[in-house]
């Protein structure tokens, strides 16, 4: 029997296995209320529209729907994405714009071309597993980083910069997700952006700004302008999706970038697949092209808006005064955090005995912390089931001193 560790990459002995996706089973499973996944309700799908349109690019756009194409996607989505982007206030033409198959490729391909091992990548305490997976994925050393209510703390964000100058080494890339956080739902204050922008130029680094929420917004006067739209010195990565607003069964996200970069980028997404899906970008060229994307975005806004509601009230009534937990003002997640003398983890088992299920907040921190800290959605279950699951929740930990 060939033992193919020894033929394993550098690289792939890096690997770490996604902590949300091994809760995949539960997350499914009928009996087990889950606030576990972070995936959008199939509600929201406006899938008979979706249908006509496939059928449509089908019939009569075959030869580019079922075809290969560019590498940067679409010439028409590319100009559509540039649209919503300067709707964002971003100055960007299709030009500077690469279409990618999810943002999740996005952020493997900027990981890919821009580190090498041994590059320190600054994230978020907490931040998303998807985003420390790719840069684990390149050897790449993560740095943790405070968050708080308004986003990242810069007195945080300059003391770990100059504490990995002084060691002699390279800050790279500052990640974060500054819309309605995965997994905190937290959003970035606008001053705290214009501290970040001023802390990378100061420290040479560049930023990726992950945005796959920030049209995901239930209450009034929340500022969800992007990094990029005051990058001056061009040193913000854009990236966006229309997996949340639109189906992420079709592979659409994108990336914003420098034209110098954005050639690198391409290059690299030649070696992975070419181009991405020219069906699903036809699809989307085509619902974006008829004025669907603003009614879709409202209607799935208010059905979050509802749940969201929900779900904070039940924490309101089962969890006041044993849990603190984030206000979800958008997004898909709040983000509970209980006792210091709680590991969240250790309760998973009993939490699905009772049938409920989450996911246990200390995977979502490079730093070892968060154990007692859990990420919940509102996303997937029923009004009746939201409710029912937190009295289930509250009921395994009552017996845990909070």
């Amino acid at each position: 029997m060939i033992s193919y560790e020894s033929f394993l990459s550098r690289d792939a002995n890096a690997f770490r296995p996604s902590a949300i996706r091994a809760f995949a089973r539960i997350m499914n499973d009928p009996n087990v209320i889950s606030f576990a996944g972070g995936a959008p309700n199939p509600e929201t799908f406006p899938a008979e529209q979706i249908a006509t349109i496939a059928g449509q690019v089908i019939r009569e756009k075959r030869a580019t729907a079922l075809q290969y194409g560019p590498t940067r996607g679409l010439p028409r989505l590319c100009e559509s994405i540039a649209t919503i982007c300067r709707g964002r206030r971003i100055d960007c033409t299709a030009a500077d714009v690469s279409i990618t198959t999810g943002s999740q490729q996005a952020l493997d391909i900027v990981a890919h071309t821009l580190l090498d091992p041994g590059d320190v990548v600054l994230v978020e305490l907490p931040t998303y597993i998807g985003g420390t997976a790719s840069f684990y994925a390149r050897s790449a050393e993560l740095a943790g980083v405070e968050q708080d209510d308004d986003g990242i703390v810069p007195h945080s964000l300059a003391e770990v910069a100059a504490r990995v100058r002084a060691a002699g080494r390279r800050v790279k890339l500052l990640y974060t997700i500054p819309n309605f956080q995965n997994p905190s739902g937290r959003l970035m204050s606008q001053s705290r952006r214009s501290e970040v922008l001023e802390i990378a130029d100061r420290y040479d680094f560049l930023v990726i700004e992950d945005d796959p929420y920030g049209e995901l917004v239930y209450v009034e006067h929340a500022d969800t302008t992007p990094l990029k739209s005051r990058d001056a010195a061009q040193r913000v990565i854009y990236l966006g999706s229309f997996s949340k607003v639109l189906a992420p069964g079709l592979r659409c996200g994108w990336i914003v970038a420098p034209p110098a970069l954005l050639s690198r980028f391409e290059i690299a997404k030649q070696a992975a697949d070419l181009c991405s899906g020219m069906l699903d970008q036809s699809i989307v060229d085509e619902f974006c092209a008829r004025g669907e994307l603003p009614r879709q975005i409202d209607k799935v806004r208010a059905f979050y808006r509802g749940k969201r509601g929900v779900l904070l009230d039940a924490l309101e009534q089962h969890f006041r005064g044993t849990a603190e937990w984030t206000s979800a003002d958008g997004g898909l997640f709040t983000f509970l955090t209980l006792d210091p003398s709680v590991d969240t983890t250790e309760s998973i088992d009993a939490a699905v005995a009772s049938g409920v299920a989450y996911i246990p907040g200390a995977p979502f921190f490079v730093d070892g912390s968060g154990r007692n800290t859990m990420r919940l959605t509102f996303a997937k279950e029923s009004d009746d089931r939201l409710r029912e699951g937190v009295v289930r929740l509250a009921s395994v930990f009552a017996t845990t001193k909070c």
